[in-house]
């Protein structure tokens, strides 16, 4: 993988900068405005999680980490790239970038050790989403008025504002690198075009340096909140579970506890968005912990303790 000569921020023009900057922020915020588009856990922490993972390999198959460690690159972009594949909704159905046999199908494709870590980090992605789609972004989207379009993106940024600036840094930098073998096999599973794949990734990357700056200047901290507050201690436990099911899945492959649920998180989403749709005076007598009650199995399933700061 070869990074990008001239990219990012820094090779615009002085003159245009400000123009850039405002139009990609458009652009990238129409895009995200649109609640199927929304990300759940955002590139710095899905990014963190990753990077747990190549601090941590002896908690996974040796096979696998032998893998990872002679290709890290490409397994963290791995754990990003999911997402490239903006406006995929949250309906159910087996092209979806987010189904198990999408992430499946795209480890059995991988032809060498490169793409394999790729399609390891691409698993990686799912397993977290487990999480982050059926019971962090339900459970708070309940309490987002149905007309702001925006809840999606602030939830996003007020998980991902407890993330360390080094992880979000390292998610643009690794978008933004030539990344040929791990896209031209993702495009060949999702049958995507190259100018259909392209642009869709020119998005994603426009979006991750524009969150990489928004985490400089801290923007969201003075963004209005609303009267639901997400925790960090909540963040931490919730991203403590997702690391815990990707240890699982990187250990237990076929056997691990991630594949009994959906990635998509499509039956909560929906839940929660009909939820949404009926009123915040109807969501304040609900128990929505209750409700997206999180499965004893994943509570109980400590490879390491979910209480420890891991981002």
């Amino acid at each position: 993988m070869e990074t990008d000569a001239g990219g990012g921020l820094n090779g615009v023009n002085t003159h245009f900068g400000g123009v850039w900057l405002m139009a990609a922020a458009g652009a990238v915020l129409l895009v995200l405005a649109i609640p199927e588009n929304a990300w759940a856990w955002g590139a710095g922490i899905h990014v963190s999680q990753g990077s747990f993972v190549l601090e941590n390999l002896s908690l996974i198959k040796p096979q696998i980490a032998a893998i990872l460690a002679a290709n890290p690159t490409d397994y963290i972009y791995g754990c990003v790239s999911a997402d490239i594949f903006i406006g995929k909704g949250y309906r159910r159905r087996d092209d979806h970038c987010h189904n198990w046999s999408v992430g499946v199908k795209t480890l059995d494709s991988a032809s060498d050790d490169s793409t394999k870590a790729y399609a390891y980090g691409y698993l990686t992605h799912l397993s977290a989403d487990v999480m982050a789609h059926n019971y962090f972004i339900p459970r708070l989207l309940c309490t987002t008025p149905a007309p702001n379009g925006l809840g999606h993106v602030y939830w996003e940024f007020r998980a991902d504002r407890f993330v360390k600036k080094k992880y979000w840094t390292l998610a643009s930098k690794v978008v933004s690198m030539h990344n040929n073998g791990a896209d031209t096999l993702i495009k060949t599973v999702m049958n995507r075009s190259r100018l259909r794949f392209g642009a869709k990734k020119m998005m994603f990357k426009r979006a991750m340096k524009l969150n990489d700056l928004m985490m400089t200047i801290r923007r969201v901290e003075t963004a209005p909140a609303p009267k639901k507050k997400i925790t960090k201690k909540q963040v931490v436990t919730l991203n403590n579970y997702s690391i815990n099911l990707i240890l699982d899945f990187l250990r237990n492959g076929q056997k691990a506890l991630a594949l009994e649920y959906d990635p998509v998180g499509t039956d909560n989403m929906i839940k929660a968005r009909q939820i949404r749709k009926s009123g915040r005076k109807n969501v304040a007598g609900l128990d929505l912990e209750k409700l997206f009650e999180i499965p004893g199995a994943i509570i109980n399933n400590k490879i390491v303790d979910n209480g420890t700061i891991r981002f």
